[in-house]
């Protein structure tokens, strides 16, 4: 298997698109109170401005062609007299193409994510996921995150 890893460009956007439909679908499923169904899952405008971003990347894992994407935008906290200055690196979006799922490159690709965030001299790398994607909840422990906080709802 011939995989690696590169800065998406804008005509990675079918496939990177391909792939977060996947994940979309996944949510639409389980919170449909919060997520629509939708043709265009990413908007290719939105895109575009991710690649041309200043602090905002996107990379892919391929082999032929994509089978993974992430979305990371780098922050730099505000000063503030009571907070301590950090950079961080924010995921957005991480998802893997359901027929490469459970093959371990999921966690080739992540590890490599937290490599740049390194190179960068970030902080930390932080993500937000859901309660209902045990899934990913398992696999995002595996490598290594903890939970910093919560962001709790109550339905009305």
């Amino acid at each position: 298997m011939n995989i690696h890893i590169r800065e998406a460009t804008k005509n990675d956007y079918d496939a990177v698109h391909r792939i977060q439909r996947q994940v979309h679908e996944m949510h639409t499923e389980k919170r449909p109170d919060h997520y629509r169904i939708a043709d265009t899952t990413l908007d290719q405008e939105y895109f575009n401005s991710l690649i041309d971003g200043e602090n905002t990347k996107v990379f892919v894992l391929e082999e032929d062609q994509p089978i993974a994407y992430t979305i990371i935008t780098v922050k730099n906290t505000t000063e503030r007299p009571i907070l301590i200055p950090k950079k961080v690196v924010y995921m957005d979006d991480f998802g893997v193409d359901q027929t490469f799922r459970g093959k371990g490159l999921g966690k080739v690709f992540f590890g490599k994510i937290v490599e740049y965030a390194k190179t960068i001299e970030a902080d930390s790398l932080e993500l937000g996921v859901w309660e209902f994607n045990e899934d990913a909840i398992k696999f995002y422990e595996s490598m290594n995150l903890k939970t910093k906080s919560r962001l709790m709802e109550i339905r009305l």
